[in-house]
């Protein structure tokens, strides 16, 4: 199975769109996003300053073969696009 999602906007905001996606999602996908949403969460946590626009897109799929999974791959891009004039 496989997922895909991209989004602009500041880490909390990212991190609420990640949480709603996730929630639309069901089975193996949901299984994988909610994997690769955990180092994610954890990147937006501990490198980037909350004033900060950025861009993620994140694509990953996996192989599973009775019940085990033989095979995942996760791809993830996140760029600063600058910062929110108030």
């Amino acid at each position: 199975m496989s997922f895909s999602v991209s989004f602009v906007g500041r880490p909390e905001a990212i991190k609420r769109a990640l949480a709603k996606a996730s929630a639309q999602k069901s089975g193996q996908s949901k299984e994988e996003l909610d994997a690769a949403i955990v180092g994610i969460n954890q990147i937006l946590d501990q490198n980037v300053n909350e004033t900060e626009v950025l861009s993620v897109q994140a694509s990953g799929h996996a192989s599973i073969i009775n019940g085990v999974k033989t095979y995942g791959n996760c791809r993830l891009n996140i760029a600063s696009v600058g910062t929110l004039a108030e």
